[in-house]
Order: C-alpha cells, then structure tokens, then sequence
C-alpha cells in the first residue's frame, strides 16, 4: 500500500511539472524580448543576464526539493525532471533565437532613452558605429541567447553522461591552491567532481556511494597534471594551515635551481615559476572530464613524491613509481625471465629522450630583482618553457658529466640511478656509500638523480595511462593571453 502511494504521489509531480512547463512555454512571447520597463541604469545588466526567468525558478525549486531529500535512489528520480525543464527551455530560447535571426523578433526598449542608451551600450558592448542600435541589439542578443543554448545542452549532457553531478553534495575544502587554471570549470572523475566554492576555494562533491579511492583519484590525477601538491582539509584547522604552509614554500623547479653550480652561494632570486597547465573542455563545456584510468595507484604514488620537498626523500619516492611502472609496464612488455631493476631503467632512460610528453609549462620572467632588492634587472624576454623538455636537457648534460666522472663513467645509467635511489636513499646499511645531507655535493648528485628518475615516473604514467593524452593546452599563445603579468604584455601585443 505504502509503495502505491509513492508510485501515486510520483506521478502527481511528474504531471504537475508536466503542467508547469507547458504553462511557461505558453507564457512567454517568442517574438519579443522586452525591456521597455528597464531604466537606463540597468540596461547592460538586463542585457547581459537576460534569461527566461521562470525556468531559474523552476530549476531553484527542484534544487530545493532534491536537497531535502538524503536518500540516493530518491534523488536518481529528479533526473529526468532536470532533463524535461532543460529540453523545454532549450527549445524556448532555439525558438527566440530562430525568430530573431529571420527578423521575426523584436526587442523592446524605452524609446525615450534611445540616443543615451546608444552611447553608453556603444562604449561598453563595442557596438558597431555604422548601425542603428535596434541592429547591434538583435546581434547581441543572438549570441546571448546562443550562450543560454549552450548552457541547457551542457547540462543535458551532464545529466545524460555525467548524471552524479545532480546527485552529489558539497563535502571537502581542497587546499592549499587553486587546483585548476578557470574557475568558471569543473572537473568529473567517475562519480566525483571538483567545483568551486565560495570565494576563492575549491571542494568536491560526492554521493553516499562514492569509494574514497575515487575520490583520491581525481585529486592525484589532477596533482599530477598541475606538478602541485593538493590535500583535502581535515577538521584540524591548525594542521591544514601548517600542511598549506610547507606545500607553497617548495615546487618541482627546485630540481632546475638546484642544477646551478651557485645555487648554495646566490642571494638572486629565480624569475620563473610553475604555471598551472590549461585542461581541454569537453564538447566545449565549462568542464572537463577524465576518464577512467586502470592505474589510479600510481597517481597515488607519484604525488606522495610531489610531497617530499627535499632531494633524499624525494629520491625514495620517485623511485616507487618507477617499481609500479616497470612491474606494470616494463615486465608486461618483456616478461624477462631474470628481472633486474637496472635494465628496466636504462631502457626508460633511452625511451624520455624521445617520448613528446603532456606539457608543463613554467613562466620564465627573466627578469631579476639585484641584491639591494632596489631595482629589476631585465635579462631576456618573458617566455614560456616547457618542464618537461627543460629536465631532459639537464639529462643529457647530467649523463655526460657521469660519464666524465672518475668512479660513475664505468656504470650504466640504470646502475647509477639503482644505486643511489634504491640503495643510497632508502637503506642505512652501506656505511659511506649511504645518501647524506652534504648540501654542496651528495645532495645535489641525488637531484640528478631525481630529475631522471622524474622523467622516468612521468613516462611510465603517461604510457599507462594513454587516455591522458591531449588533455592539456599545448599551444602557449593561450598560456600568455590569460597571464595577467605585465612582462607578457608585449607577446600579447604581437
């Protein structure tokens, strides 16, 4: 009896909605968009957040309703509630639109207030002069209504290939950055997506049915990308802080910094740092999407590297992606059937040179404060480089310096990366030939360890994980348009 009332009551709503729409599409005048009541003041903003109002309120009350509701099942039958309100409205705003590109549609406006209007929607839309503003308006306003178009068939799509997005519920603060370059975007894994939140933070949303290693996923995933480390906050507000502190004191360029002879001995501060990389939308949407990947452990692995901030530690975590890949990877492709560690890396040495990896760029300012921190000294022109391509030249010239060395020129490369990485940096056991803190010498070899071993993680990732593959921005012309340092104003003028 109980199950017969719901089924009842159910389908109540769904004709109530049913009813309601027909209402709205019924109410509104395909053939006028109409501010004749607007004052002159609020012209732009009518202009530019124009929208068919009662489909917002609609969309409110069954955000409203849904958030109510706890159970997941429950919530699974608003879908198709959200689906029919965004097939109706987007077919209000295609009829508009049609109606305005055959001159069909009028837009009305306060005809007493033409020539101010004119002038102020001139200067601030760039209107253009040699038209009458009933023609800039109608042009305007066809790409409005082509916007709000493309909003209803973004969430269409969600709802139809990402349906977790009308399920999930705000749970977790990421910190201590930005975890992606737009904050208009979001970003979907499986059932989880990140957003922002509030008015500079990020969270993700997930279900009751969401497995926490989906949910470390898609932040290691992103970890990745970004060269950054990120944390979700816990309720220990003290020891998020001190996390968040630690994390923005270090970065992956420390690997380049410390390839300089001086590094020790400088007082001159770096021009260059690491610059969050521009992910592709999906269909054009403001999100992106990630598909599912085989090997989420070894994201997992590698940002526990991007975690450790000193070159020793660092070693011995590289070095663990670099086991996951060569079991998963390397011993898949050969099946050797006497395995040594020193083989798989020297055949990942050879494969980074030639591998085109997903780019990381860093900014490169090139411009120096002097040690009197009193004025900037400019050295070269703002440019863009890529990490990655960065490290593999510091490769070969840490290859060669090797292979002048008295005692490391008569070892393989594996063997040099075997040694210090597995041996030297993780055990105690060989006396003098244990990995020290010796800042001028042990310490910096150790770096160049890790600058192969870097390579070699982010190889065996990207191999395992095809699914990645141009995912990120190549082209660096949208790098510098969206850089708001004025050192790249003069690229953005060119």
């Amino acid at each position: 009896t109980l199950g017969l009332v719901y089924i009842i009551k159910q389908e109540v709503l769904s004709l109530d909605l049913d009813m309601e729409l027909k209402r709205i599409e019924d109410s509104i005048d395909k053939y006028a968009i109409d501010f004749s009541t607007v004052n002159y003041l609020e012209m732009p903003i009518k202009l530019y957040y124009y929208e068919l109002q009662d489909y917002q309120k609609l969309l409110h009350k069954l955000y409203m309703e849904r958030a109510s509701i706890k159970n997941y099942e429950e919530k699974k039958r608003f879908l198709d509630k959200y689906k029919k309100v965004y097939l109706s409205q987007k077919k209000m705003y295609q009829c508009i639109l049609k109606n305005l590109k055959s001159g069909e549609a009028k837009i009305l406006y306060p005809m007493e207030l033409e020539k101010n209007i004119y002038e102020m929607l001139q200067e601030r839309f760039q209107f253009d002069k040699t038209k009458y503003l009933d023609e800039n308006l109608v042009t305007y306003m066809k790409a409005i209504v082509e916007r709000k178009i493309h909003h209803s068939n973004q969430e269409l799509f969600k709802l139809k290939n990402y349906p977790a997005d009308y399920l999930n519920t705000f749970s977790t603060y990421i910190a201590p950055n930005s975890v992606f370059r737009y904050r208009s975007e979001l970003v979907n894994y499986r059932d989880v997506m990140i957003a922002p939140t509030d008015t500079n933070s990020y969270s993700i949303f997930y279900n009751e049915k969401t497995l926490d290693s989906t949910k470390n996923a898609l932040l290691n995933i992103l970890s990745f990308l970004n060269g950054q480390p990120s944390f979700y906050c816990t309720e220990n507000y003290d020891f998020n802080r001190k996390l968040a502190d630690l994390y923005d004191q270090f970065d992956l360029l420390d690997m380049l910094r410390l390839r300089k002879k001086n590094f020790f001995d400088s007082k001159q501060k770096e021009p260059f740092y690491l610059e969050l990389p521009i992910l592709k939308q999906k269909n054009g949407y403001d999100m992106v999407c990630f598909e599912e990947s085989k090997h989420e452990m070894i994201f997992e692995l590698y940002h526990a590297s991007l975690k450790q901030f000193e070159s020793l530690p660092r070693c011995v975590f590289l070095y663990r992606v670099f086991e996951y890949g060569s079991m998963k990877h390397y011993q898949q492709l050969f099946k050797p059937s006497h395995y040594k560690p020193e083989d798989a890396l020297n055949y990942y040495v050879k494969e980074v040179m030639e591998h085109r990896y997903i780019p990381l760029y860093y900014a490169d300012l090139g411009t120096y404060l002097n040690r009197e921190e009193t004025r900037f000294i400019k050295k070269r022109k703002a440019k863009y480089i890529n990490f990655t391509t960065k490290l593999k030249e510091e490769a070969k010239k840490i290859i060669n310096e090797w292979s002048k060395h008295p005692y490391l020129k008569n070892k393989s490369i594996g063997t040099i990366i075997y040694s210090t990485g597995r041996n030297a940096a993780a055990h105690g056991g060989g006396g003098r030939s244990n990995a020290r803190y010796d800042y001028s010498m042990n310490y910096k070899h150790i770096n160049d360890v890790n600058i192969l071993l870097e390579l070699i993680a982010r190889y065996v990732i990207e191999s395992l994980n095809p699914q990645l593959t141009g995912i990120v921005e190549r082209r660096t012309k949208y790098y510098i348009q969206s850089n708001s340092h004025k050192y790249f104003e003069e690229q953005k003028k060119d």
